[in-house]
Order: structure tokens, then C-alpha cells, then sequence
């Protein structure tokens, strides 16, 4: 027979979306990295059902009530391994704390019975000669009231004692949300700290090239102005030679009497 899909009851996804409140605002969407988000959706998901799950299971999760989120499937086995690391861990500490209260409780009836029997004696009132009898009876009344007042001592010390190591179980727990979120804070920062070096990087690389296009577009610009007044230096000669050379053929035509040319003659008027 096929297992059925798993589909958490109303009470449970309650839970989980009021859970998933908090965990958007701590984790905001990053496709670059579900990790943080992920690891506390799965504890959300433990929170409100006390089960762990497979991948698939998770993602069919993610599908209803986070959509927007696409970790890989090896994301959530990490997390799905890491909450199982974190819930042994919280055993062990459980364990260490239920001896330590069993010591403390020890102690609170031991105190508890002292106080009870403090402000009375410790041996009931005997009295002899024809009242025996009914010395005898107020014997087992006054046994069966120390007895009461010590049930309801060891009650209260029971009672306090759980509640206890709940607030100390809670608190752990807390703690370890608050690590948790520390630590994917942390690795944010990392990643963003080394983002920045990247564009810091990029941006020196981009300002080391535009320098050097400046810098060669001024050396160009400079060898093309050098060019330009080295052809201007030699237009002006060349014309400073060609007005000799018009000017002597211009006197040799004069003292020969040869025909003046229309544009000499222009020339010299």
C-alpha cells in the first residue's frame, strides 16, 4: 500500500504560519542562498507538528505555504540533519537538567517537610493514666496532618520544578534560535563583506582602465597637434619660397621685355 501524503492538521498550520511571520522578516528572500531561511522552516515545522520529515515532504511544505522559496533538495537535507544534531543535543541537555531537578527536588521536600514540622513538635502530645486511648487517636490525626501538609509540599516542589525546567528548556531553546540567527546573519555579512571586495576590486580595475585611455587619448591628441603645426611650419616656408621664386621671375620678365603673363600682370597691379 502507498503511504499517504502528509498534510498537517488545522492546528498545525496555524502554528506553522505564524511561525513563517517571523521567519520572512528574519530571512528575507535570497535566491543566492535558502540555507538561514530553510534551517528555520524546518524547526518551525518540528514546532508545530514535533515530527521531522523527508526533502520531498518538506518541499510539498514549501510549496504550500512558501512558494516564492526554491532551496535544492540538499539544502533541506542539511537542515532536516541539522535540527536532528540540535533535538539530540536538547535531549542530553534535558536528561542532565530532569537529574539536576530530581537532586534539587530532593532537597526542596526535605526543606519542605522541615518548614511542615518546624512550627509543631516532632512527637505528638502523649498523655498517661485513664486518657490513653484517646492519646492514641490523636496520635493518628495528628500523624495524618504532618502527612497531608507534606503531600502538598512535595506537590508545589513537583509542580515548580516542571515549570522550571519548561522556562530552562525554553530558554535553551530560544538561545539556540537566536545562534542560529547570529550565525546566518554572520555568514550574510561574509558574503556581503565579500561582494563589496569584489566591486571594490572591479571598480579600481575600471578606474586603472579609463586612466589609461585618458592618458592615451592625450598622447594622441599631442602627436596630432605636433603633427599638425609641423605641416602648417612647412606650408609657410613653401610659400615664403614660392613668393622669391614669382617675384624674381616677375624682374626677369620686366628687364627682358617678355610677354607678362595675365597673372603677373593681376599680380603686379
Amino acid at each position: 500500500m502507498t503511504r499517504p501524503i502528509f498534510q498537517p492538521s488545522d492546528d498545525e498550520a496555524r502554528i506553522l504560519i505564524n511561525r513563517l511571520q517571523s521567519i520572512n522578516v528574519a530571512h528575507p528572500l535570497n535566491p543566492r542562498d535558502h540555507g538561514p531561511f530553510v534551517r528555520a522552516f524546518v524547526r518551525a515545522v518540528y514546532e508545530a507538528t514535533g515530527k521531522t520529515f523527508s526533502p520531498v515532504i518538506y518541499r510539498r511544505l514549501l510549496d504550500a505555504y512558501a512558494p516564492e522559496r526554491r532551496p535544492s533538495t540538499s539544502t533541506l537535507e542539511r537542515a532536516k540533519q541539522s535540527l536532528i544534531d540540535e533535538l539530540e543535543i536538547e535531549r542530553e541537555g534535558a536528561a542532565e537538567v530532569a537529574s539536576g531537578d530530581a537532586l534539587h527536588l530532593a532537597a526542596l521536600i526535605r526543606d519542605a517537610v522541615l518548614d511542615a514540622f518546624g512550627t509543631h513538635s516532632m512527637h505528638p502530645p502523649h498523655v498517661v493514666g485513664a486518657n490513653a486511648s484517646a492519646s492514641a487517636g490523636t496520635d493518628v490525626a495528628f500523624w495524618k496532618e504532618r502527612a497531608a501538609e507534606a503531600e502538598r509540599a512535595i506537590a508545589d516542589a513537583q509542580a515548580n520544578a516542571a515549570r522550571l525546567a519548561a522556562e530552562l528548556l525554553a530558554a535553551r531553546a530560544c538561545c539556540d534560535a537566536m545562534a542560529a540567527g547570529l550565525a546566518a546573519a554572520l555568514d550574510q555579512l561574509k558574503e556581503q563583506t565579500a561582494q563589496i571586495g569584489k566591486l571594490a576590486a572591479e571598480f579600481e580595475q575600471a578606474r586603472l582602465f579609463s586612466m589609461r585611455a585618458i592618458d592615451d587619448a592625450r598622447g594622441e591628441t599631442r602627436a596630432w597637434r605636433e603633427r599638425c603645426a609641423s605641416v602648417e611650419a612647412q606650408a609657410a616656408a613653401r610659400a615664403r619660397e614660392d613668393n622669391i621664386l614669382l617675384e624674381t621671375f616677375r624682374q626677369l620678365a620686366y628687364q627682358r621685355g617678355a610677354a607678362i603673363p595675365p597673372v603677373l600682370q593681376k599680380d603686379s597691379k
